[in-house]
């Protein structure tokens, strides 16, 4: 590895410690609030459960405590960090908002690279997806109203599953994204057009490589890779895939990729899905993790809205109890 080579290495690796180290203390720190301030009560959490035999295999499953006269809407979500860091439990609050809504929410961890490049991730959301649905009934969720969500890579991951993931005759109701990385390809697209730091180009194109570990696979001339590119996929395509679900996605003008959104959006307006994408003023990426902000608790009112339009009940969830 060249000098270059090797401090654009350096910087990437930098950015991403900084990111995960803050983005987990915040985390921490606001569940730490929420859990003095009594937001958590109406909940039950059950954390550690295993999918699989890696440390990563791993779920939590948030539900609210008081009985329910029907199966509750099931939630799949898969959080971000680049497919390179983060965990369910930097993503809490996604869970929580879902689950006081009246939801029982499987949040998923997975493998994450460099050390398990793709598909391992795609990989794990795929049996993540099929433990959710086997285990629909044990927890309390109803899988005919099953949704796929995620933040930011975990966004990818989500709309993969909403393109080819059947299983046991169950597909997705409803696709939620949250700031979605939406192809891994030409991370370069992030940031050409300027206002990006040096520290946070490094750890965009870093997302692409540590991922893909044979990038050059991207110069081929072939379809693209619903599971790795899900948004090129749907753009090239001429007819919505089997079964795909309605997708209310989120992002904000401040956001890096909030592009992705705008062509998501338009590739399914012409494909004739049920789709809206919600753009927030002057927010950034995976804003809708800052539920003490108003803009993003609006944003959540305005997704339980788009889902209850697709048959799944989910209910306002401004009051500090969840749904019973």
């Amino acid at each position: 590895m060249d000098d270059h080579a090797l401090g654009k290495s350096l910087e990437a690796q930098l950015m991403k410690a900084l990111i995960a180290s803050g983005v987990s203390a915040a985390s921490a720190l606001a569940h730490l609030v929420a859990r003095a301030r009594g937001e958590l009560r109406p909940l039950e959490i059950t954390r550690d459960l295993r999918y699989g035999t890696s440390p990563r295999q791993r779920l939590e499953v948030w539900r609210p405590r008081a009985p329910a006269r029907a199966p509750r809407p099931l939630v799949l979500f898969l959080h971000g960090g680049g497919f390179q860091h983060l965990d369910p439990a930097s993503h809490w609050s996604f869970a929580e908002r879902f689950a006081q809504a009246g939801a029982v929410v499987v949040s998923a961890g997975y493998r994450l690279a460099p050390r398990h490049p793709y598909p391992a991730a795609a990989d794990d959301a795929r049996a993540a997806y099929r433990w959710t649905v086997d285990h629909a009934r044990a927890l309390g969720g109803d899988r005919e109203a099953l949704v796929v969500a995620g933040a930011s890579a975990g966004g990818n991951l989500a709309l993969g599953l909403a393109i080819g993931e059947r299983y046991a005759g169950v597909a997705p109701r409803a696709c939620v994204l949250f700031s979605g990385l939406l192809q891994v390809s030409d991370m370069a697209r992030l940031y050409r057009r300027g206002g990006v730091g040096r520290l946070l180009r490094a750890r965009m194109a870093s997302i692409g490589s540590d991922y893909v570990a044979h990038p050059q696979a991207f110069s081929l001339p072939a379809a693209a890779d619903p599971r790795l590119d899900p948004l090129l996929y749907l753009e090239r395509s001429r007819a919505l895939p089997p079964g795909f679900p309605a997708v209310f996605a989120s992002s904000g003008t401040a956001d890096q990729v909030l592009d992705d959104a705008l062509r998501l959006r338009a590739c399914l307006a012409r494909l004739g899905a049920a789709c809206e994408v919600d753009v927030v003023e002057r927010a950034g990426h995976t804003f809708q993790s800052f539920t003490f902000r108003a803009d993003a608790r609006a944003l959540w009112e305005r997704a339980f809205a788009f889902l209850r339009a697709q048959g799944v009940q989910l209910v306002s969830a401004r009051s500090s109890g969840a749904a019973s």
